[in-house]
């Protein structure tokens, strides 16, 4: 089955046109479940939808692009899903005429030619991200490598070391390297095919700095190829034509399909049919999650928010079972949404608490995502907190307390035969788990070395520092740090927990006035 999201990312359709084709009886409407879309996340209410749905849209496409009407579609396509009271298969179809089939079952297919070899029916095989039978990678919006198969890792690096660092990992030299003998408009093509996907989220300036010590007629070209690189009609999927310098490939296809995290490039023969790849690899959410779970491990920079709820043991012991898991499963639900606003990656799951990595972007700084994140947790979770006091009558006040940190530390995964998890190893997330230990009563902590590296423009926009004891009593510093043994008194509980991290300097975070 496929989520109604997924469906609209695979397909590029609209809501509405979604809705649309529903009313039509095109599609059947969605059976409606409440589950966890992704492994160890909170449920949510989704639609789900059978799998060869993405495949019907894109039928429909396909005739609306003919120039067929939506009520001649209707009439071909709404009535083919009608049981067929017969015991052979019916004769080929005309091009736009498709067979009667059972609704459970796949719908009817617009049969494709071309003047290149098909892969017929009887020989496919379900590609999967393990046996992508082609040439195979994914880049982030920066163009960085973060993961390939084993055909990828002989035609670019034959064998060669990939480099451990997430800036050193740029596909651009490599790729220049490769087609160095393909005429121009054929490594346009190839870098088109990059492009399309990936020019959206990649500004100009920050494609030029990322370029490092190409020589002055290559970033040009490169530039150029940026400036005149057309957008795709497709936001989600994108095929270009082009050369492969092995003559015994010869002409093939560069699919590109964009997901949040990056963009995935498959290198398919033209005698090979790429549409049954499509159709393959259409479950988006199944093939992203596989695609992460190999990624490749990487030193890359990165901020850390781990968030923890306070007397969460307290509260637990104070509810009904049903009452805590609604209530922790409305926390994850409602802060979901929040940490992908500001591309947030789940790490590994500590308790009633969360760990959230935040990875540098094209477009955006990441450490300040981080900072604006744990913002609008804090928001919302003040919300939280006062619909659960309506509605137990209690006075709890619900809060998570967060602590935040950046450095350089080693990314990877840990897989298991279900699930995977984001793993960073480093003193990055001791530190920050400590912090969290700091914060009471909804704080934000964070690091000197992350405001530190803030532009003054995003430093001016929050509010930091550090509250003092004077003999007026208590004032608030506004942007300054303390080390966090000044901040505790020998004789508190959480003393000897934090002297790990004794001498490090912080600064809460305050939300903006």
């Amino acid at each position: 089955m496929l989520t109604s999201v997924a469906l609209l990312e695979g397909s590029g359709i609209s809501r509405a046109t979604l809705n649309n084709y529903i009313a039509l009886g095109l599609l059947p409407r969605p059976e409606v479940r409440r589950q966890a879309a992704v492994p160890g996340e909170a449920p949510t209410t989704l639609g789900y939808f059978p799998d060869w749905a993405l495949e019907r849209i894109q039928q429909v496409q396909e005739l609306k692009r003919a120039g067929i009407s939506m009520e001649d579609i209707r009439r071909q396509l709404a009535g083919a899903d009608e049981p067929v009271k017969q015991t052979a298969p019916p004769p080929p179809p005309p091009p736009v005429t498709p067979v009667a089939r059972p609704l459970a079952d796949k719908p009817p297919v617009v049969e494709k030619r071309s003047a290149s070899a098909t892969i017929q029916a009887s020989e496919s095989v379900q590609v999967s991200v393990e046996n992508i039978p082609y040439v195979a990678y994914m880049v982030n919006f920066e163009f960085q490598l973060i993961w390939l198969n084993a055909l990828a890792q002989k035609e670019f690096f034959a064998g060669n070391q990939i480099p451990e660092r997430a800036t050193d990992r740029s596909i651009v030299p490599t790729l220049l390297e490769w087609a160095a003998d393909l005429p121009a408009q054929e490594q346009a093509n190839l870098f088109n095919a990059h492009l399309g996907l990936i020019k959206s989220r990649l500004p100009r300036q920050t494609f030029s700095q990322n370029l490092g010590d190409l020589h002055d007629a290559q970033r040009q070209w490169l530039m150029t190829c940026y400036d005149q690189c057309p957008e795709p009609d497709n936001r989600i999927q994108h095929l270009v034509d082009m050369m492969h310098p092995d003559p015994d490939i010869g002409q093939c296809k560069v699919l590109a399909l964009s997901f949040r995290e990056g963009v995935l490039i498959v290198y398919v023969p033209d005698k090979q049919d790429v549409h049954q790849l499509l159709n393959s690899i259409s479950r988006r959410d199944t093939l992203i999650r596989n695609l992460l779970s190999q990624r490749l491990p990487v030193l890359t920079p990165l901020a850390v928010m781990v968030a923890d709820l306070q007397n969460s043991v307290r509260i637990c012991s104070e509810l009904p079972p049903e009452d805590y898991f609604a209530l922790i499963n409305q926390i994850w639900s409602t802060l979901d949404p929040i940490f992908r606003e500001y591309y947030g990656a789940y790490g590994k799951h500590t308790g009633d608490g969360m760990v959230y990595y935040f990875f540098p972007q094209p477009d955006r700084n990441y450490l300040m995502n981080a900072v604006l994140c744990a913002n609008k947790v804090r928001e919302t979770m003040q919300s939280i907190s006062h619909d659960w006091k309506v509605r137990k009558g209690w006075t709890n006040q619900l809060y998570m307390n967060i602590g935040l940190s950046e450095g350089e530390e080693w990314l990877g995964t840990f897989k298991t035969n279900t699930n995977f998890e984001l793993v960073v190893l480093g003193e990055t997330i001791n530190i920050c788990g400590r912090l969290s230990d700091l914060a009471r009563f909804g704080k934000v902590w964070a690091t000197k070395g992350l405001i530190s590296k803030l532009s003054n423009t995003e430093r001016s926009t929050i509010r930091y520092g550090v509250e003092r004891d004077t003999p007026e009593g208590k004032v608030f510093v506004n942007n300054s740090y303390a080390q966090v043994t000044t901040l505790l008194s020998d004789s508190e509980p959480r003393h000897a927990k934090l002297m790990d991290i004794a001498t490090c300097a912080v600064a809460e975070v305050l939300p903006k006035l």
